[in-house]
């Protein structure tokens, strides 16, 4: 009970190491199994999900297996036999009522031949047989029938509208063998005929109807009786369920103890720092007859579990970090960083306030779902469980279409923040590209920080070394492209003039090298800036890596391919903000308005939001946005687009930025706890309250 309690102890399966798999259950035990087998039936009968959080919470004891049992036995006697029993009467009422469509399917099949169903069959004299045969071989029947019988024969053929022919024979009971024997040749179909049909067939399907009608309205009844003990019963059966799961779990951890008749012996284990913590549980509620050891043996990173701990409102940027991998021992869990990092790209890449709102509405929505217990389906459920992720992408998505100007699609409402971005700029589009270059260099520079922290703290100085060579060539490559040549390596190597020190974001879109007034000069010619920022760390590089053998070397040759193309690559930003840009222009200049929404100007701290007067390359005007285009536009590209934006953010993280630092390969740890979704457990003072005193 203290390690559930604790709910950050993990097992160490000792026993089944020791080869000692053999538990043998108590009678209890056994019984608590029994039990749950038998609640889940019923919760499965009545069609309650046990998976899913109703809202409703029952106040539950299971301080002893005995208060579980008993509670178990109460709602088991309360409800069991009459849900079985409705069960079986449901089922035999289904039966009889599958029975009866039979009985009309036939009599309807023999009704165009008159014929009572009563006298289909073999007697003393006769055999009669009625069924379908196939079409265009009626006469082929008729023939071979008379050639088996001498003539001694009666038939009667009704072509069906559905295909073939109802087709009733009657034959001397002698010759019954060889006409089966033709029937089966000519692919004859004999209709299923039911016990105790007797009468016209009109007649027959008349009774058979009233019947069905009968055992529906008994079935209905007893589906409403279930629901009524549902409805009832539904929170009860639902804490006596979980209870004995719980239950169930504790006797599962048996597997994991080594014990005697005075004694147990448990080994585990426990996040680093919370050894206090769980000492101190454990006496408090154990006693003085308790001896707790700490050890952090040296055991293969594999086998060590890693323990993840981040704020709720993380999980879902948790669980992207999860599917690419559980850190390893080594590796910084990158889920603090990335759920800032990747809806601050994805605002970039779907940049529009409009559609970043919706987002954010979705979002929410799926918040309030879950906290509701509410289950939106397979699909959607992992738009539920994204949901705090989702919030924060809409939040930057806004952001981003305030700084662009971009409303629902519309270009012709806003006033771009960040003036460079401007509709009337005309390199509008080469300062989203500066801009999306930038991301990425300081997204990769946060990388290899976070591998140099990592062999620094892990005292792997020959690695240490590599990733601050690394870290000081990478900036020296991204100064020589901003602050001296981006077109021209041959400026890298001049013997006379300066280099302009490139700073984050702030010169975006007042060119590059000397001519960008905010890069401060640097009165050091490239030539020298080359060798003490490129290539001594370059040359540092190799030799640190050299010694590391092929692995190093080949580490090296990724780094030196990954410092160009990676950044590069974050000129998809760019890329798809721009098609973004131009796909939602396409319905909104294309399509008819039909109705034109108009926008009063709008300013907050003398800064334009919604000016008076809007320039584009393709209107001039009062702020307005057409309806239709920026529904449509919305519909369409805000689906499409949206999905192409995170997976690109997904692959700007899992492939430019984890390989910088985070190699994953972990065992997730996986703590014994219990996670209630129908009970509150009572507590001691509660229990003792009830406790009768002398």
């Amino acid at each position: 009970m203290s390690l559930e309690e604790f709910s950050l102890f993990e097992f160490i399966d000792v026993r089944r190491q020791a080869g000692i798999v053999d538990v043998k259950r108590t009678r209890d035990e056994e019984t608590a199994y029994s039990a749950l087998e038998r609640l889940t039936k019923v919760l499965e009968s009545l069609e309650v999900d046990y998976t899913k959080r109703t809202g409703v919470y029952t106040e539950v004891n299971d301080t002893t297996l005995e208060d579980s049992l008993t509670l178990a036995a109460e709602v088991i006697s309360a409800v069991e036999e009459e849900v079985l029993d409705i069960d079986s009467k449901t089922t035999i009422a289904r039966l009889e009522m599958e029975r009866q469509r039979g009985i009309a399917d036939v009599a309807v099949s023999l009704e165009p031949l008159g014929i009572d169903p009563s006298l289909i069959g073999t007697t003393e004299f006769t055999f009669t047989t009625a069924g379908i045969v196939p079409s265009g071989r009626e006469s082929e029947l008729e023939w071979s029938i008379n050639e088996v019988t001498e003539g001694a024969f009666t038939i009667g053929t009704l072509a069906l509208k559905r295909g073939g022919s109802a087709c009733v024979i009657t034959v001397p009971v002698e010759l019954k063998d060889a006409v089966e024997r033709i029937l089966s040749a000519m692919q004859f179909e004999a209709f299923a005929i039911p016990e105790d049909s007797a009468g016209r067939p009109e007649q027959i399907v008349a009774d058979a109807e009233n019947q069905i009608l009968e055992l529906e309205k008994e079935v209905e009844q007893l589906v409403q009786s279930k629901e009524h003990i549902a409805l009832e019963w539904g929170t009860r059966i639902l804490a006596a369920w979980e209870t004995l799961d719980i239950e169930r779990k504790r006797i599962d951890i048996k597997s994991y103890i080594v014990y005697t008749e005075q004694s147990l012996k448990i080994w585990g284990w426990i996040p680093e720092g919370k050894e206090e913590e769980f000492e101190s549980l454990l006496r408090e509620n154990v006693g003085p007859a308790l001896e707790v050891t700490f050890d952090k043996p040296d055991f293969a990173e594999v086998e060590a579990p890693t323990y993840i701990s981040n704020p709720k409102f993380m999980k879902p940027t948790e669980d992207v970090v999860k599917a690419f991998g559980i850190p390893g021992r080594h590796d910084l869990d990158p889920t603090k960083i990335m759920a800032l990092s990747f809806p601050l790209i994805f605002g970039l890449v779907f940049a529009d306030v409009g559609q970043g709102f919706l987002i954010f509405l979705i979002g929410y929505a799926a918040l309030r779902a879950n906290k509701k217990g509410q289950d939106w389906g397979a699909i959607l459920g992992y738009v539920q469980n994204g949901a705090q992720g989702l919030m924060l992408m809409g939040i930057f998505a806004i952001f981003g279409g305030f700084l662009f100007g971009s409303f629902f699609g519309a270009e012709t409402v806003l006033e771009p923040l960040w003036p460079i971005f401007a509709h009337t700029d005309p390199n509008r589009a080469t300062h989203m590209l500066k801009l999306s270059i930038e991301v990425g260099v300081i997204h990769i520079s946060l990388g290899i920080i976070m591998a140099l922290y990592n062999e620094l703290k892990y005292k792997n100085m020959r690695k240490a070394l590599i990733n601050a060579s690394y870290f000081w060539m990478y900036l020296g490559f991204i100064i020589l492209i901003f602050g001296v040549s981006y077109n021209s390596i041959g400026n890298w190597f001049l013997t006379s003039g300066t280099v302009s020190l490139w700073l984050p974001l702030i010169g975006i879109g007042y060119g590059t090298g000397a001519h960008n007034p905010f890069y401060p000069i640097l009165p050091i010619a490239p030539l020298m800036f080359t060798l003490f920022m490129f290539i001594i760390p370059l040359v540092i590089m190799l030799l640190a890596s050299f010694k590391g053998g092929m692995d190093g070397v080949v580490h090296l040759l990724e780094s030196v391919i990954g410092m160009i193309s990676h950044t590069v690559s974050y000129a998809r930003i760019f890329a798809l903000n721009t098609v973004h840009i131009i796909l939602s222009s396409v319905f909104i200049t294309m399509l008819p308005p039909i109705v034109n929404i108009y926008f009063p100007s709008f300013s907050l701290f003398g800064v334009d939001i919604i000016p008076a007067v809007v320039h584009t390359s393709h209107y001039t005007g009062p702020p307005v946005m057409p309806i239709l285009g920026a529904f449509i536009g919305t519909l369409i590209v805000g689906i499409l687009e949206g999905l192409l934006g995170f997976m690109h953010t997904l692959r700007l993280h899992f492939v430019e930025w984890f390989s910088k630092f985070y190699h994953a390969g972990g065992v997730e740890f996986q703590p014994f706890c219990v996670k209630r979704l129908h009970t509150v457990k009572v507590t001691a003072e509660a229990i003792a309250s009830t406790i009768p005193t002398a």
